[in-house]
Protein backbone atom coordinates (compact mmCIF):
# COMPACT_ATOMS: atom_id res chain seq x y z
CA UNK A 1 0.00 0.00 0.00
CA UNK A 2 2.62 2.21 1.09
CA UNK A 3 4.35 1.39 -2.72
CA UNK A 4 1.67 2.32 -4.52
CA UNK A 5 1.29 5.63 -2.55
CA UNK A 6 4.70 7.12 -3.43
CA UNK A 7 4.99 5.54 -7.05
CA UNK A 8 1.22 7.93 -6.95
CA UNK A 9 3.18 11.17 -5.26
CA UNK A 10 6.38 10.81 -7.60
CA UNK A 11 3.84 10.64 -10.93
CA UNK A 12 2.21 13.16 -9.89
CA UNK A 13 5.36 15.12 -8.90
CA UNK A 14 6.79 14.53 -12.12
CA UNK A 15 3.70 15.72 -14.00
CA UNK A 16 3.71 19.34 -11.86
CA UNK A 17 7.24 19.49 -12.54
CA UNK A 18 7.15 18.78 -15.88
CA UNK A 19 4.29 21.46 -16.73
CA UNK A 20 6.50 23.67 -14.84
CA UNK A 21 9.74 22.94 -17.42
CA UNK A 22 7.05 23.48 -20.14
CA UNK A 23 5.65 26.69 -18.95
CA UNK A 24 9.54 27.85 -18.84
CA UNK A 25 10.17 26.56 -22.37
CA UNK A 26 6.91 28.73 -23.59
CA UNK A 27 8.29 31.62 -22.06
CA UNK A 28 11.96 31.55 -23.52
CA UNK A 29 10.86 30.33 -27.09
CA UNK A 30 8.14 33.84 -26.78
CA UNK A 31 10.66 36.21 -25.27
CA UNK A 32 13.44 35.15 -27.51
CA UNK A 33 11.01 35.59 -30.59
CA UNK A 34 9.83 39.05 -29.47
CA UNK A 35 13.45 40.18 -28.41
CA UNK A 36 14.37 39.72 -32.44
CA UNK A 37 11.22 41.19 -33.59
CA UNK A 38 11.85 44.24 -30.43
CA UNK A 39 15.84 44.83 -32.04
CA UNK A 40 13.97 45.20 -35.62
CA UNK A 41 11.17 47.71 -34.41
CA UNK A 42 13.80 50.00 -32.38
CA UNK A 43 15.27 50.91 -35.78
CA UNK A 44 11.77 52.25 -37.00
CA UNK A 45 10.79 55.50 -37.27
CA UNK A 46 7.37 55.02 -35.58
CA UNK A 47 8.66 52.86 -32.86
CA UNK A 48 10.71 56.02 -31.79
CA UNK A 49 7.81 58.37 -32.44
CA UNK A 50 5.89 56.80 -29.97
CA UNK A 51 8.69 56.11 -27.27
CA UNK A 52 9.85 59.93 -27.48
CA UNK A 53 5.87 60.91 -27.29
CA UNK A 54 5.51 58.33 -24.04
CA UNK A 55 8.58 59.19 -22.46
CA UNK A 56 7.40 62.90 -22.42
CA UNK A 57 4.02 61.82 -21.49
CA UNK A 58 5.18 59.84 -18.74
CA UNK A 59 6.77 62.18 -16.85
CA UNK A 60 3.42 63.85 -15.98
CA UNK A 61 1.44 60.52 -16.03
CA UNK A 62 3.32 58.86 -13.24
CA UNK A 63 2.63 61.21 -10.61
CA UNK A 64 -1.21 59.52 -10.50
CA UNK A 65 -0.48 57.22 -7.63
CA UNK A 66 -3.96 54.97 -8.31
CA UNK A 67 -1.68 53.95 -11.56
CA UNK A 68 1.87 54.28 -10.21
CA UNK A 69 2.25 54.09 -6.62
CA UNK A 70 4.02 56.33 -4.19
CA UNK A 71 7.83 57.20 -5.23
CA UNK A 72 9.09 56.03 -1.76
CA UNK A 73 7.45 52.72 -2.26
CA UNK A 74 7.33 51.94 -5.96
CA UNK A 75 10.21 52.23 -8.42
CA UNK A 76 8.85 52.84 -12.22
CA UNK A 77 10.68 52.28 -15.19
CA UNK A 78 9.29 52.44 -18.93
CA UNK A 79 9.92 49.36 -20.48
CA UNK A 80 11.63 49.14 -24.12
CA UNK A 81 8.61 47.14 -25.70
CA UNK A 82 6.27 48.48 -27.89
CA UNK A 83 2.99 46.05 -29.61
CA UNK A 84 1.47 47.75 -32.13
CA UNK A 85 -1.38 46.52 -34.40
CA UNK A 86 -1.61 45.96 -37.56
CA UNK A 87 -2.36 49.54 -38.90
CA UNK A 88 0.29 50.56 -36.38
CA UNK A 89 -2.37 53.74 -35.41
CA UNK A 90 -2.48 51.52 -31.73
CA UNK A 91 -0.15 50.10 -29.66
CA UNK A 92 0.58 48.73 -25.64
CA UNK A 93 3.51 49.72 -23.80
CA UNK A 94 4.62 48.76 -20.58
CA UNK A 95 5.70 50.48 -17.69
CA UNK A 96 7.58 47.91 -14.73
CA UNK A 97 6.84 48.22 -11.35
CA UNK A 98 9.09 47.03 -8.43
CA UNK A 99 7.87 47.60 -5.07
CA UNK A 100 11.06 48.60 -3.19
CA UNK A 101 9.92 46.90 0.12
CA UNK A 102 9.77 43.14 -1.26
CA UNK A 103 6.16 43.03 -0.53
CA UNK A 104 5.46 41.05 -4.25
CA UNK A 105 7.79 40.26 -6.63
CA UNK A 106 6.70 43.05 -9.37
CA UNK A 107 4.16 44.15 -11.43
CA UNK A 108 3.62 45.50 -14.94
CA UNK A 109 1.14 48.39 -15.78
CA UNK A 110 -0.29 48.49 -19.38
CA UNK A 111 -0.79 51.86 -21.43
CA UNK A 112 -2.40 51.58 -24.11
CA UNK A 113 -1.86 54.47 -27.25
CA UNK A 114 -3.79 55.53 -29.97
CA UNK A 115 -3.28 57.77 -32.39
CA UNK A 116 -5.70 60.49 -33.28
CA UNK A 117 -5.62 63.16 -35.57
CA UNK A 118 -1.92 63.07 -35.75
CA UNK A 119 -1.25 62.76 -31.76
CA UNK A 120 -0.45 59.63 -29.97
CA UNK A 121 -2.86 59.81 -26.22
CA UNK A 122 -1.69 57.19 -23.54
CA UNK A 123 -4.21 56.00 -20.96
CA UNK A 124 -3.35 53.26 -18.33
CA UNK A 125 -4.63 50.02 -18.91
CA UNK A 126 -4.96 46.90 -17.00
CA UNK A 127 -1.62 45.66 -14.45
CA UNK A 128 -0.01 42.34 -14.37
CA UNK A 129 1.14 41.33 -10.48
CA UNK A 130 3.48 38.70 -10.14
CA UNK A 131 4.00 36.89 -6.50
CA UNK A 132 7.15 35.59 -5.46
CA UNK A 133 8.50 32.75 -6.85
CA UNK A 134 6.24 33.12 -10.06
CA UNK A 135 8.95 31.32 -11.92
CA UNK A 136 11.69 29.65 -10.94
CA UNK A 137 13.76 31.37 -13.22
CA UNK A 138 13.27 34.60 -11.62
CA UNK A 139 14.88 34.59 -7.88
CA UNK A 140 15.64 38.53 -8.15
CA UNK A 141 12.77 41.23 -8.69
CA UNK A 142 14.55 43.23 -10.73
CA UNK A 143 13.68 45.23 -14.00
CA UNK A 144 14.65 42.76 -16.55
CA UNK A 145 12.99 39.86 -15.10
CA UNK A 146 9.76 42.14 -14.46
CA UNK A 147 10.06 43.25 -18.24
CA UNK A 148 10.57 39.20 -19.77
CA UNK A 149 7.30 38.25 -17.04
CA UNK A 150 5.54 41.36 -18.28
CA UNK A 151 6.43 40.74 -22.08
CA UNK A 152 5.42 37.16 -21.87
CA UNK A 153 1.94 38.26 -20.12
CA UNK A 154 1.09 40.42 -23.40
CA UNK A 155 1.83 38.04 -25.81
CA UNK A 156 -0.25 35.17 -23.96
CA UNK A 157 -3.07 36.72 -23.32
CA UNK A 158 -6.32 36.30 -25.61
CA UNK A 159 -5.97 33.38 -27.95
CA UNK A 160 -2.51 33.19 -29.66
CA UNK A 161 -0.72 30.31 -31.25
CA UNK A 162 2.39 29.31 -28.73
CA UNK A 163 5.07 29.60 -30.57
CA UNK A 164 4.25 32.74 -31.93
CA UNK A 165 5.54 36.38 -30.85
CA UNK A 166 2.07 38.03 -32.51
CA UNK A 167 -0.16 39.21 -30.36
CA UNK A 168 -3.84 39.01 -30.04
CA UNK A 169 -5.26 42.23 -31.64
CA UNK A 170 -8.99 41.36 -31.54
CA UNK A 171 -8.49 40.99 -27.89
CA UNK A 172 -6.00 43.45 -26.91
CA UNK A 173 -7.73 46.36 -29.28
CA UNK A 174 -11.27 45.79 -29.78
CA UNK A 175 -12.19 43.45 -26.55
CA UNK A 176 -10.55 45.57 -23.71
CA UNK A 177 -11.90 48.85 -24.85
CA UNK A 178 -15.07 47.79 -24.08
Amino acid sequence: MKCFFIIKMLLLLSFFLGCTTSDQAILQTKTKCYAGKLIDLKKSEIYNEVMEKFVDTFKVMKSDKRYFGVSEVVSNKIDEAIFFNEGQSECLLIVLQKNNYGLVFGSARIIRGEQNSGRWIFKPSIEYTYSKDYFEKYPDNNFDNISELACYSVLTDGEVKKRSCEIDEKYWFEELKR
